[in-house]
């Protein structure tokens, strides 16, 4: 009788008291009235399916599973079943600190009582923080993940269920598309090269290195599971075809999940590609879009690599409200901003040979970072800093880089890194260009060591090898760069990436002018945070940015250069050679690259302005074209110890059209059109250059007939002119001219 009893109050007790487990959603504030935290995403990990689950808030509403945007205190809640298996997904958007949009916050700290109540355990749980990605371009919604500041959960027993027990997983997922230009001009020589492998084979070794980075990087610590991110490939010319990988998850067949050495399948397949014909970057955006939209598991991000200027539908370009679009595909908007996917760019070629402008744009409006290689020695850099922008907010970080050459039978010079006690794994990636292969290893040594310290992962690459090391004691470690093997002992220049995985720092740089132009200043601002709280009081100088600019603008050197492009074909691959390209082609060696060389010219220190903020400006851009910070972050702290790392930022300074410096010419010709010719120059005087037809636009104030609204150069010197016909007679013919949005004629004003 006893055992019935006991039976029927079993089953009495109520659902909640089954699996139930209490917590509260910490919300704090991020003292940012345009990025304050604008939703909240929850995923638990649990011992079943989450079917009849329920969620308890504030002690009082209760959501079933499957219930989206209940509202609660004016704040969205939203319970539904996540997009794995036995997992739930809770999402908070706290729209009471928030007024208007996204952009204006009147925000306090929320501090939201949960309970979960079900059959299920949970077993572990996941935290997503989201703030605005560009306030400066789209305050509507938030996508842009940040470690700085984030929502936290704190086990909380509540009188009714015991308080959570589970082990916290970190970040959330990720899908990242690698879309990769294989236009016929990826089969030439990077500028200034006279032999060696071509762009397409430094692109292939950069892939293989990037993603064997991320396995290494955020291979699991210890006997933990492999972290269910996502690669896609991507290759683009006058179309785009997302690649079919062996292993991916259906129905898409393309977003392959990490494993031990599942990602080789992306390896070999960035490996098949082959220079084709024009260059299409709309279509290998939206074909990477689209293929996710059809598999849309996690949060996308995308890096979009291009050697050129798009030359074929559908083409990215300014919409009715100035910001980019591209034709709408798998239900997303025309506008890139409002797509919310991060588009990280890299432009493999000359400031003028790829469209810098369009690039930099793409990244800026929808929170990417771009970056501008001129040649093979730099590409491996910008591949680690395209894995740091992805995690960065998460897990990632570069301590240390060296660009050294191997000569002799080596080793050679030994390289120091500080590690402190953030660090829970370190990460040496060596990298080298093709056709070497298997030629170069490290040896790397912990604190106080003299011998090599076996690595707890590693991979080995044909242009690669990376090795590394979990809980790495803090101290200083040393590398050092060998041979892998007996043989011809030839010069080879290499890239020593050192990589942390963080466990407690965390820091993000931003750049605060919006599209800048000649003239304006560049500010960059750091946030820096330790175990999720601002890092405030660091002493003076802790935060210092190298600043380097081009010597000479590129237009003023082609304005001044006349060149025969006599010898140049008129396309590659099918990939069509414009006239500008003609002429940068005929650049012979380093002739051209040498005198757009960045060089170091100051020195700012990044200041307080709020606690755990910092921020500099620099006021030198006299020139346009590529501006980077090099950041160095080096300071001793109690609560954090010593503490080094390293940061590269970019942003592209344009010329602004000045008319002073501007000339205007009207010429009458003998057959009785005119000839009006423009040379555009900028307050500082530099010169516009070629490139420009397409942002330079005039209209016909007078009699007669404009043949086109844009111009033509001729001769490529960015002398830009327009045929008038039909006139009256003895009148001059007037134009109202429009250069890249800035009117010269005064009627405008």
């Amino acid at each position: 009788m006893k055992r019935i009893l006991l039976v029927v109050l079993v089953c009495l007790l109520p659902l909640s008291a089954l699996g139930s487990e209490a917590f509260i959603l910490d919300i704090p504030l991020r003292f940012n009235t345009q990025q304050e935290t604008g939703d909240a995403k929850v995923l638990l990990e649990l011992s079943a399916a989450p079917t009849g689950s329920q969620l308890v808030v504030n002690n009082g509403t209760t959501l079933n599973l499957g219930d989206t945007n209940v509202m609660i205190a004016g704040d969205s809640v939203s319970f539904t079943a996540g997009s794995a298996a036995n997992t739930a997904l809770i999402e908070y958007k706290p729209l009471s600190n928030f007024s208007g949009d996204f952009c204006n916050a009147v925000a306090t700290e929320k501090q939201i009582p949960m309970r979960f109540a079900g059959a299920q355990d949970i077993t572990g749980y996941r935290v997503a923080t989201y703030i605005v990605a560009s306030p400066a371009a789209e305050c509507s919604q938030v996508s842009k993940h940040t470690g700085d500041t984030p929502a936290f959960l704190t086990p909380n027993d509540d009188g009714v269920a015991p308080a959570l027990d589970a082990d916290y997983k970190g970040r959330f997922t990720y899908d990242v598309a690698l879309v990769l230009d294989k236009s016929g001009s990826m089969s030439e020589l990077p500028p200034g090269a006279n032999g060696g492998p071509t762009k397409i084979e430094y692109l292939k070794s950069a892939v293989q290195a990037f993603v064997g980075n991320w396995e290494v990087m955020d291979a699991p610590i210890g006997n933990a599971e492999w972290s269910h991110d996502r690669l896609s490939l991507v290759f683009f010319d006058s179309t785009a075809a997302a690649q079919m990988l062996a292993g991916a998850d259906a129905p898409a067949n393309v977003f392959l999940q990490r494993g031990s050495n599942a990602w080789d399948e992306v390896i070999n397949a960035a490996n098949g590609l082959a220079p084709g014909s024009s260059t299409s970057i709309g279509a290998g955006v939206n074909e990477g879009m689209s293929k996710w939209k059809a598999d849309s598991k996690n949060d996308l991000s995308m890096v979009v690599i291009t050697d050129g200027k798009q030359n074929t539908a559908p083409l990215i370009s300014p919409t009715g409200s100035g910001f980019l679009g591209l034709q709408p595909v798998a239900g997303l908007n025309q506008e890139l901003r409002k797509r919310f996917i991060p588009i990280q760019t890299v432009g493999f070629g000359l400031p003028a040979q790829v469209d810098d402008d369009l690039l930099t744009n793409i990244a800026v409006e929808t929170n990417g970072q771009s970056w501008l290689h001129i040649d093979g020695t730099t590409v491996f850099d910008t591949f680690a800093n395209t894995l740091i922008a992805i995690l960065k907010g998460n897990t990632a970080s570069l301590a240390h880089r060296v660009h050294d050459t191997m000569n002799g039978p080596g080793p050679s010079t030994t390289y120091s890194v500080i590690v402190d006690r953030s660090p829970q794994r370190v990460v040496f990636s060596l990298q080298w260009a093709p056709p070497q292969r298997f030629v170069l290893d490290l040896d790397a040594f912990r604190p106080g060591a003299l011998t090599p310290t076996a690595p707890s992962k590693s991979k080995l690459l044909p242009q690669a090898t990376i090795k590394g090391y979990d809980t790495p004691a803090a101290g200083v470690w040393r590398a050092q760069v060998k041979r892998a093997a007996k043989g011809d002992q030839v010069n080879i220049p290499y890239t020593l990436n050192i990589m942390f995985l963080e466990k407690h720092l965390d820091y993000a740089f931003s750049l605060d002018a919006f599209k800048p132009v000649v003239g304006e200043k560049l500010g960059i601002r750091a946030v820096v945070d330790w175990d999720g709280k601002r890092l405030a009081g660091l002493p003076p100088g802790s935060i210092r940015a190298r600043v380097f600019q081009q010597q000479q603008a590129l237009g003023t050197i082609l304005h001044d250069t006349k060149r025969s492009t006599n010898r140049v074909p008129s396309s590659i691959g099918g990939d069509p050679v414009s006239p500008l390209d003609a002429k940068l082609s005929s650049f012979e060696g380093r002739s051209l690259t040498s005198r757009i060389e960045q060089k170091e010219v100051a020195v700012v220190v990044l200041n307080e302005v709020a606690p755990g903020e910092y921020a500099a400006t620099f006021d030198g851009t006299n020139i346009p074209g590529n501006y980077a910070f090099e950041v160095l972050m080096d300071w001793t702290n109690e609560r954090t110890g010593r503490v080094h790392r390293e940061e590269r930022v970019e942003q592209s300074v344009r010329p602004r059209v000045d008319r002073a410096k501007t000339t205007i010419d009207t010429t009458l010709n003998a057959n009785g059109t005119w000839t009006i010719t423009m040379v555009p120059r900028d307050s500082f005087g530099n010169y516009f250059g070629p490139g420009y037809e397409s942002l330079i636009t005039a209209r016909l104030l007078t009699s007669g007939g404009l043949r086109s609204p844009h111009p033509t150069d001729v001769n490529q010197i960015g002398a830009y002119s327009w045929q008038v016909s039909d006139t009256l007679r003895d009148q001059t013919p007037v134009l109202d001219i429009v250069v890249d949005g800035v009117p010269l004629n005064p009627r405008r004003e």
